[in-house]
């Protein structure tokens, strides 16, 4: 199953598989500073958990943006 197929209160079950890669190898965990700045909603710190579930998030709404896009009639 694609992720874009998935319903949003699916995406949860991503967060020990996709979430974790995303912590572990876009430094989340070791300060990239820049990612957590561009994830985070206002002023408040985010803890890397949220911030790759927010990633997540975006993610998938950019994939269900392509499908419509480019592919309006889905098999």
């Amino acid at each position: 199953m694609s992720i874009a197929a998935l319903a949003q209160s699916e995406l949860i079950g991503l967060h020990m598989s996709l979430g974790a890669w995303i912590r572990n190898n876009l430094g989340l965990w070791k300060g990239n500073d820049r990612l957590m700045m561009a994830v985070r909603d206002g002023d408040q710190p985010m803890h890397p958990d949220d911030a790759s579930t927010a990633i997540v998030e975006a993610v998938w709404e950019r994939l269900r943006e392509m499908l419509e896009l480019f592919c309006p009639d889905p098999v």
